[in-house]
């Protein structure tokens, strides 16, 4: 090839390189839309569905239990785009949050299921729904210190570890339990995690704070909410012993937007199948 063409070439090349780009952003942008999983022997089907309602409530200021904060843009910002644009886990992605390789996963998921309908018997809408399973989590459940200062893997925070440690575990735990029975009811459900105003951190912090924590969002009747257990609780398994327990918050259970923005920021943002249509 003369020497000429080279320059000729590589912009050609540059150019290709910048429409797959471009391609690759559309294909993640739009791949972000719901998307449930059937495991079925030789294939996988998947459903589509957008969730497009609008209910990202932008303000000078939200009341939390703790005061009145005004947000950041930026955490709303990014907080609105991450649960808009979830990363999909497919069932196999999802079965460590489940059990061990050597549980039975769906021995565990049937105990979830019985556990889900126990907690909603009394509930008639979904709304009625996340709130009691939000509630039963967070009374129920001990946030496990002694676990957390070794680890806070899937060893601590699967469903069969938390149903065989009478439910001790840690924020991923608390989260993941709340997702799965809520997928159990139908209720679409995803998983956050980012940094938080805790572990020493101020809401004045919240911009650069660690991710350090896990929570969730629900979609009901075209509507965002989020639900954090693990603030609900008062529970906290400590040196082999169970404290607390009397002073719970409800605020938790399911919240808007706005007051989640002041005290949470969403880094990533996960839908697991559970092996439930949520649609």
């Amino acid at each position: 090839m003369e020497k000429s063409l080279y320059p000729v070439v590589a912009a050609i090349g540059a150019l290709l390189l910048t429409a797959a780009a471009i391609s690759a952003s559309i294909i993640y942008v739009k791949r972000q839309t719901i998307i449930a999983e059937k495991t079925v022997p030789s294939e996988t089907i998947y459903i589509r569905e957008e969730k497009t309602a609008d209910s990202f409530e932008r303000g000078d200021s939200f009341t939390t239990p703790y005061g009145t904060f005004a947000p950041f843009d930026s955490v709303m910002d990014i907080n609105e785009y991450m649960t808009k644009n979830p990363v999909i886990l497919t069932r196999e992605e999802t079965l460590p949050y489940i059990c061990g390789e050597d549980g039975d996963a769906e021995e565990v998921m049937e105990t979830v299921r019985a556990l889900s309908d126990e907690i909603c018997r009394n509930s008639s809408s979904d709304y009625e729904k996340a709130k009691a399973i939000a509630m039963w989590v967070g009374v129920n459940t001990a946030y496990d210190f002694d676990a957390a200062a070794v680890s806070a893997d899937l060893g601590v925070t699967s469903l069969e570890a938390i149903i065989e440690n009478n439910f001790r575990t840690t924020c991923g735990g608390f989260a993941n339990l709340y997702s799965a029975l809520c997928s159990a009811q139908g209720i679409y459900c995803l998983n956050m995690k980012g940094g938080t105003s805790s572990d020493g951190y101020t809401r004045a912090e919240l911009e650069t704070a660690p991710a350090n924590h896990e929570w969730n969002a629900v979609y009901i009747d075209d509507k965002w909410y989020y639900a954090d257990c693990t603030w609900i609780s008062d529970l906290s398994y400590e040196n082999g012993e169970i404290r607390g327990g009397s002073d719970i918050k409800p605020f938790y259970a399911l919240f808007g937007f706005g007051e989640m923005s002041v005290e949470h920021r969403i880094d990533r943002c996960e839908y697991r199948d559970f092996g439930t249509d949520v649609f």
